[in-house]
């Protein structure tokens, strides 16, 4: 599968922009997400959760794992398997312990922490990155499809939500048949 031209250019132009934000602004603004996001109904009321951990310039997620974590909820991270282009879900219980640089780099479990793995159809929420996003919910990532793959075959029935800065968000995503929205 190759990815249309139009796709490509987009990701780095929106990269671009992310990445251009100062890192005080990012820090702020991941702070806000995080405080918001850790008060909404559809995240108090889910008890498993599957956080990316973030990379680079992506919105922070530490402030939202502990929030999860000190209220009680599983939270499980992703560990990324190359050799077969998928994720698995693992739950951690402190990020400073159980996470460690991993594929590419991206912070990720270290082993199997003490909770272990998580069955992906137990996941009641799913807080995914993302290079671009637009209002119907589209999402453009990386390009490798690992998300997409995992929440098409693997958890199909957990709330999708994307986290994004401004910057991030467009009028429209040149979408494909394999792309999977975001609540």
């Amino acid at each position: 599968m190759t990815t249309p031209p139009g796709r490509i250019a987009l990701r780095r132009q929106l990269l671009s922009r992310r990445d251009a934000m100062h890192p005080a602004e990012r820090s702020e603004k991941s702070l806000a997400l995080a405080t918001k996001l850790c008060a909404q109904p559809d995240v108090l009321q889910r008890s498993i959760l599957f956080i990316y951990c973030s990379y680079r310039s992506e919105v922070a997620t530490g402030e939202i794992i502990r929030c999860a974590i000190e209220q009680g909820k599983t939270v499980c991270v992703p560990l990324t398997v190359p050799a077969t282009r998928q994720l698995q879900a693992i739950a951690i219980r402190d990020p400073q312990t159980d996470l460690a640089p991993g594929y590419k780099g991206i912070p990720e479990p270290t082993g199997f922490p003490s909770n272990g793995p998580v069955l992906p159809g137990c996941i009641e929420l799913a807080i995914i990155p993302g290079v671009g996003f637009d209002r119907r919910g589209h999402r453009l990532g990386y390009g490798a499809g690992y998300y997409d793959r995992f929440l098409a075959l693997e958890a199909p029935q957990a709330l999708r939500i994307g986290l994004a800065y401004s910057c991030q968000v467009v009028a429209e995503l040149p979408a494909e048949p394999h792309d999977v929205p975001m609540d």
